[in-house]
């Protein structure tokens, strides 16, 4: 019995506005970005890259359910035993796998994309590196939040997204959030849709400026993750715009954060590093947001100092987010 549906428009053509928001966004990332160089990198640079890489694939899993910390991540990334999930084991592999491709893929290829997708996907679904034969969804428990284009559809249409990418003059940061929020709409894979489509931003903009394959914007969106999905679910309805804000947002965040890190500038707030390991000496349970207000800085610049302080081996997280506490070491 042959499937009837209504016809479907292959020809690509996003709804969006660029307003005010999105003008100034675009414009504050640029000139961030170009305080960047990509060249001469100094070794704490080299490091810093190699971290984030790590973040990136970390987050990028966790919003998908994988339960592997960062520390777990990078002991399977430098080759030691993990006791955990082989399933989730694998899924790091595969994203490890997939990040390591960013310079050899082309954005702009439908060949590339299925590559990327079959490393990512290797040994955890049959058909990876090949578009899905079925039809699938994503649902909420049993409702569902976003019924995908029909199967027969998914070539044409990542087809016709990527004619349009390739074609279009639109500024890359607005062009990398256009093609990820298109991306999840097809879900043109059975799994690994929501990873492929944060690599896939990613290299857009490492296109564009290659220091974008070492700045982990998943990190931010895995923060924000409710907004991140209330995003992509407003943009079902046809307007980008959305989740355009939402993603500009999150990278202008990435890259002030790793401005920061790299010192290219001056550090916006001297000594907080001091007073963040004086907090915890003093309440090893402190919470990072009460952290922010009894330093008088914002959230997310206390989770940055956290999460640099962990990599350079200051302090050490025991215990879950909600109910573990602070080590100094």
């Amino acid at each position: 019995m042959t499937c009837l549906h209504s016809p479907i428009e292959m020809t690509y053509r996003p709804e969006f506005e660029i307003d005010n928001e999105i003008l100034t966004l675009v414009s504050d990332i640029a000139v961030l970005v170009d305080r960047i160089p990509d060249n001469d990198v100094p070794v704490r640079g080299l490091r810093l890259r190699r971290n984030n890489r790590i973040r990136s694939i970390q987050s990028s899993l966790a919003s998908e359910g994988n339960t592997l910390s960062l520390e777990e991540v990078t002991d399977i990334i430098d080759g030691k035993r993990v006791l955990g999930d082989p399933r989730e084991i694998g899924e790091v592999k595969g994203a490890v796998r997939a990040y390591d491709m960013i310079e050899s893929l082309d954005p702009y290829r439908s060949e590339d994309l299925l590559r990327a997708h079959a490393e990512m996907m290797a040994g955890l679904v049959d058909s990876s590196g090949e578009f899905r034969d079925c039809e699938v969804g994503v649902y909420k428990g049993n409702v569902p939040v976003h019924i995908a284009p029909h199967s027969e559809d998914v070539p044409a249409l990542v087809g016709g997204l990527i004619d349009w990418a390739k074609s279009s003059d639109v500024h890359p940061l607005i062009k990398g959030c256009i093609f990820h929020c298109r991306f999840e709409y097809i879900h043109p894979f059975v799994d690994g849709n929501g990873r492929m489509g944060r690599l896939w931003h990613t290299l857009i903009l490492s296109k564009w400026k290659r220091v974008f394959a070492h700045i982990p914007i998943e990190t931010l969106v895995k923060l924000s993750q409710k907004e991140y999905y209330g995003a992509l679910a407003e943009s079902d309805k046809g307007n980008v715009s959305v989740f355009i804000k939402f993603m500009l947002r999150m990278t202008f965040a990435a890259v002030d954060e790793y401005v920061d890190e790299i010192s290219y500038r001056p550090k916006k707030a001297p000594g907080i590093e001091a007073s963040v390991l004086k907090k915890i000496r003093d309440d090893p349970g402190i919470t990072s947001a009460e952290m922010a207000k009894a330093l008088g800085v914002s959230d997310r610049t206390v989770k940055r100092y956290l999460s640099a302080m962990t990599e350079k081996g200051l302090i050490k997280r025991e215990g879950s987010d909600r109910s573990g506490y602070w080590k100094v070491l």
